[in-house]
């Protein structure tokens, strides 16, 4: 099934994601760690977070008005725990790493499986075009 353009824009910035979480399962030594540990914020910060809030903005009511409130607020768990994790490495917590990398992969697959094809299930035709 195609996605709908909104939902394509929002799957453009989980290639980001996905790019960031392999650099970090990749990080072995030391250079890596700490060139992840000084870009790893920047992007959070300008490149997911924005996604989230995105669909926190627009996405996700849409989904409460469609009946949809758990998986929101799933979404929105996910948000914050990756948000909190971001915050621990922005705060220098190299142990924040790994449980980052598996929670971001675990919310790009969740949002593409299930958040994104519920939308184009229950969302009228044209709400995301």
């Amino acid at each position: 099934m195609k996605r709908p353009v909104a939902l394509q824009a929002l799957s453009t910035t989980h290639h980001v994601a996905l790019d960031l979480a392999l650099r970090i399962s990749d990080a072995k030594d030391e250079a890596s760690i700490e060139a992840l540990m000084a870009s790893l914020p920047p992007t959070f910060a300008n490149e997911i977070e924005p996604h989230m809030q995105q669909e926190e903005r627009l996405l996700l009511p849409l989904l409460e008005a469609s009946g949809e409130t758990e998986l929101a607020q799933e979404t929105r768990e996910r948000h914050d725990r990756l948000r909190a994790l971001a915050a621990k490495i922005a705060a220098g917590d190299r142990s924040a790493l790994q449980p980052f990398w598996i929670e971001l992969h675990a919310l790009v697959r969740f949002e593409e499986r299930r958040l994104y094809d519920t939308a184009q299930q229950v969302l009228p035709d044209g709400v995301l075009a």
